[in-house]
């Protein structure tokens, strides 16, 4: 079976070999033509270095002998790809680019402008402490500012993100402090109230209830003066952090390599080679489902294996073809004209002499 596949295949190739390479060479023409007129792209990049020093602890597995971790730079670059993907983000990068025009011009316009923009963008770890994002635009300023733009936008959002932090922790430690202040008057006014009424005794010490109490009492108070430390201290920590939320943000988040200008489009002769071949083996998918296409509608015999399989019949004889650069079969040799004197027989009884 497998051999009767193979010869009608190089049958139905061989008896048009041009045709079924016309796709591949218009493929090639194509290819070559859409690289030759393809709208040349600029690409600009920037390096921001990441310090994370807890980062190993708070990713770090417990209860395994081993630890799994991640670096700054690759949390970083899964962080922004998530970033990206809320359009909440993404407004606010496109806000300080030339994109922000198109905006206004309808939901269409706002969706697609986005997706340019995901799709426009490229964020990779470098080591362990560098991103490097770049951009690709057919304008040279537009794929600067992109990389400026998500830069800003991603610090900026860190920046939002550790304000929001500390004041939610300020707020939650300004609502603890007046309960706890109000737990530690009353602790003390029952302790002034208890020795107010008992007072130390002139002679000798306390009985053991008075004792016990007291002691309960100093506990109480001294509980209540403990939380309300905690409190105020936590209070304290949180006004600091707030106020130096952005600083520690911008020293956490170093841009090293500020993206410049791009001045020359990105040319590489291995993305012409497989865009061109891209093309090719297209046109060559497409000779082979013609090639294919023409061996199933073909049915006429044209082997002896064609007969003993389709027809069941053995194969007497071939019929000689003389098709061009076919030896055609010798002829028979043609018989002579030339013949040899053949003697007439002497009639019977012989002559006679005088007759």
């Amino acid at each position: 079976m497998v051999r009767i596949v193979l010869l009608r295949l190089l049958e139905s190739y061989f008896r048009h070999p041009v045709l079924y390479l016309l796709p591949m060479l218009i493929a090639l023409l194509a290819g070559g033509l859409s690289v030759a007129t393809a709208t040349p792209e600029y690409s600009a990049s920037g390096r921001m270095y990441v310090e994370k020093e807890s980062l190993l602890a708070s990713l770090t597995s417990s209860g395994n002998s081993g630890s799994w971790w991640v670096s700054g730079a690759q949390a970083t670059t899964n962080e922004i790809y998530e970033l990206m993907a809320t359009r909440a983000f993404v407004r606010s990068a496109i806000q300080k680019t030339k994109l922000e025009q198109y905006m206004d011009d309808g939901p269409a316009a706002f969706y697609e402008t986005v997706d340019y923009f995901r799709r426009s963008i490229s964020i990779q770890a470098v080591g362990e402490k560098l991103v490097e994002i770049s951009a690709t635009s057919d304008d040279p300023e537009l794929a600067y500012q992109l990389v400026v733009a998500t830069m800003d936008a991603y610090v900026q959002w860190k920046i939002n993100t550790d304000y929001q932090e500390s004041i939610a922790a300020r707020t939650f430690f300004d609502g603890l402090i007046e309960p706890y202040q109000q737990e530690v008057e009353a602790a003390r006014a029952d302790l002034l109230d208890f020795l107010d009424e008992y007072p130390e005794p002139v002679r000798g010490e306390r009985p053991p209830e008075e004792q016990l109490e007291l002691s309960r009492l100093e506990a109480a108070l001294s509980r209540a003066e403990e939380r309300l430390s905690s409190a105020l201290e936590n209070q304290e920590n949180a006004n600091l952090s707030l106020a130096e939320s952005e600083s520690v943000t911008r020293q956490t988040y170093l841009v090293i390599d500020q993206p410049e200008m791009p001045e020359e489009p990105e040319t590489s002769l291995r993305g012409m080679v497989i865009d061109i071949a891209i093309f090719v083996v297209i046109g060559a998918i497409l000779s082979v489902i013609g090639i294919c296409a023409a061996a199933l509608i073909d049915r006429t015999l044209r082997f002896p294996i064609d007969i003993r399989h389709g027809l069941s019949l053995p194969v007497l004889a071939m019929v000689p073809t003389n098709r061009p650069g076919s030896v055609a079969p010798a002829p028979a040799p043609a018989p002579s004209t030339t013949e040899a004197p053949v003697a007439k027989p002497a009639p019977a009884g012989g002559t006679r002499s005088g007759d």
